[in-house]
C-alpha cells in the first residue's frame, strides 16, 4: 500500500504570553528599583584596590571641610531612630519632644541630615524645595557635644543589626576622620567600613 503522506503545515507561535510576561518583569523592575539618594554635598572619595559590596548602613560623610553628616537606610530608621532620641536622651534634646506628627513625616523623609538637633525643629517646618535650599553646617562631634555619637547610636537601638560605614572626602583633614572614629570608639562602636572608589588599573580604563 502506498504511505499516507501528512501535509506540512507552517509553525505558528503565539507570542502573546511572552510579551505579557515582559511586560509585568518590565513594570515590576520599574516599581521596586531604589533609586540612589541625592547628596546635599559632594565628597571626592580615596581610592583602593579592592571592591566589597556594604548592605544597609548607617553612613557618616565627612566632606573636605571636615563637616560630619548622617544617612539612615531607610524611613523606617530614620523614625526609629528620633524616636530613640527623645526616648534615651530626651533630657539632652528636649525640644525633641514636641515635634509634630507632620514634622515627624519630614523627618522620615531626609536622606541626609547635617544639622545640629537643635536646628531641626524650624527645619523641619520645611518642605520639598524648601528643605532643600536649607543650609546644613554638619553634625557637631566634639567631646563638649557629641550629637553624631547619639544619633549613631539611636539608629543602632533602631536596628542592631546595622553596620557603621565612613565616607570621607580625600582632602578632608585627616583629624576630622580620627574624630568620627574617636566617636564610634568611645559609644563602644569598634568595627565600621570605610567607603572608597574602586581605583582604576595603571595605564588607565579604555
Amino acid at each position: 500500500m502506498p504511505k499516507v503522506k501528512i501535509p506540512r503545515k507552517s509553525t505558528s507561535v503565539d507570542m502573546t504570553a511572552m510579551c505579557d510576561v515582559s511586560f509585568l518583569l518590565l513594570t515590576f523592575f520599574i516599581l521596586t528599583s531604589k533609586f540612589k539618594p541625592t547628596e546635599p554635598v559632594m565628597i571626592d572619595m580615596p581610592s583602593s584596590r579592592s571592591e566589597i559590596t556594604v548592605p544597609d548602613v548607617i553612613k557618616i560623610s565627612v566632606d573636605k571641610d571636615g563637616k560630619a553628616y548622617l544617612n539612615y537606610p531607610s524611613s523606617t530608621i530614620r523614625l526609629g531612630a528620633l524616636d530613640n532620641m527623645v526616648e534615651r536622651y530626651g533630657d539632652r534634646y528636649p525640644f525633641l519632644k514636641g515635634l509634630s506628627e507632620s514634622q515627624r513625616n519630614q523627618f522620615a523623609l531626609i536622606e541626609t541630615m547635617g544639622s545640629p538637633a537643635e536646628a531641626l525643629p524650624e527645619a523641619l517646618k520645611l518642605s520639598g524645595p524648601d528643605y532643600k535650599n536649607f543650609k546644613l553646617t554638619g553634625i557637631p562631634m566634639d567631646s563638649t557635644d557629641n550629637q553624631l555619637g547619639d544619633w549613631v547610636m539611636a539608629g543602632r537601638y533602631a536596628n542592631p543589626k546595622l553596620r557603621i560605614a565612613i565616607k570621607g572626602d580625600k582632602n578632608s583633614d585627616v583629624k576630622a576622620i580620627q574624630q568620627v572614629i574617636k566617636v564610634l570608639t568611645e559609644k563602644d562602636i569598634h568595627t565600621f567600613n570605610l567607603i572608597t572608589t574602586l581605583e582604576q588599573p595603571s595605564g588607565g580604563a579604555k
